[in-house]
């Protein structure tokens, strides 16, 4: 027998929308942003640019599709008691990793790649390692601190050592 499949929650399908639309913007921003996908005219050949140009409309309709289908989701069934702050609680350490990741590009073109790397990765250790701990860890920090030096150290020693690539 088949199992019934779960009902569709319209707040999952406006936030599906929503991270599906962010990618397209960013997607559109880079193929406009691309001289060399317009550059030449290639005559009855559309050129290089037709496989973006279809791959990011297809994404933003199916965005657009999800963000309005969510939104008259949300209009016609009310959210479930504690759904908002379950989804706040739950969302602020992803949007912050977010947010840091911003900081952490800026950051390596500011102080170089392996300072940058170190910083991010050892506050990033430490308030995960303190949160998973409560706050109580005493060698979270030495363990953080470690962790990131082994990490960062093992990326230069790949990439610079042994393949030649710059990192910074």
């Amino acid at each position: 027998m088949a199992a019934e499949s779960p009902p569709r929650n319209p707040r999952n399908q406006l936030v599906a929308g929503v991270f599906l639309g962010l990618w397209s913007v960013a997607g559109w921003w880079s193929a406009l942003g691309t001289a060399a996908l317009w550059a030449d005219d290639y005559g009855a050949d559309p050129g290089p640019g037709l496989l973006p140009v279809l791959a990011l409309s297809l994404l933003s309709a199916g965005a657009l599709w999800l963000v309005l289908s969510g939104v008259r989701g949300m209009l016609a069934t009310p959210a479930a008691p504690g759904y908002w702050s379950g989804l706040r609680r739950h969302t602020l350490l992803p949007a912050l990793f977010v947010a840091s990741l911003l900081i952490y590009v800026s950051a390596i073109e500011l102080a170089g790649f392996i300072p940058a790397s170190a910083a991010f990765a050892l506050l990033w250790m430490a308030g995960l390692g303190r949160q998973r701990t409560g706050g109580a860890g005493t060698g979270v920090l030495a363990a953080a601190g470690a962790g990131a030096l082994i990490g960062v150290g093992l990326i230069y020693f790949v990439f610079v050592v042994l393949i030649g690539v710059p990192v910074g």
